[in-house]
């Protein structure tokens, strides 16, 4: 080695710089529809998108805290069970490739019993829908390819 640390980026050891952020399939266990919800128009990515929770973890936050901390901001809903993890991914928000708008991500499949759903304002309204209607409200491809991934399960 070059006598560098391991955590240290040099040019011949760059370390990556990017958000993580998580994703959540969260099906209604009395009908075993999934939540959509529709982004708020006044946003500046993405308006009136249909698509699932997702969030970016705070700085030392782990993985499933993250996203529990995220479903209630955006839900309120408190009983969240994570099933299992769907899918992991990679995108960039946006067409400038860098670390401000680098996001690898981690989608998981989560259930609830909490019906009505109390929105923050990053959305406008939400519904309860199967995996199909889903498919067809949301056209953001890296949605469809989690929810698609939901319907593998």
């Amino acid at each position: 080695m070059n006598g560098q640390p391991n955590n240290i980026s040099t040019k011949e050891n760059p370390v990556g710089r990017f958000m993580v952020a998580v994703g959540a399939i969260i099906e209604l266990r009395s009908t075993g529809k999934i939540l959509v919800n529709r982004r708020s128009s006044d946003l500046d990515w993405q308006p009136n998108e249909w698509e699932i929770v997702y969030g970016r973890l705070d700085q030392f936050e782990g993985s499933e805290d993250g996203l529990k901390r995220e479903v209630k901001e955006e839900t309120g809903i408190e009983d969240l069970k994570i099933v299992s993890i769907l899918t992991t991914w990679h995108i960039f928000r946006g067409t400038e490739k860098s670390a401000k708008n680098e996001l690898i991500g981690i989608t998981f499949y989560c259930r609830t019993k909490t019906e009505i759903i109390k929105l923050s304002k990053e959305h406008s309204s939400y519904r309860w829908v199967t995996p199909q209607e889903a498919l067809d409200l949301v056209s953001v491809e890296g949605i469809k390819r989690d929810i698609k991934k939901f319907l593998e399960v």
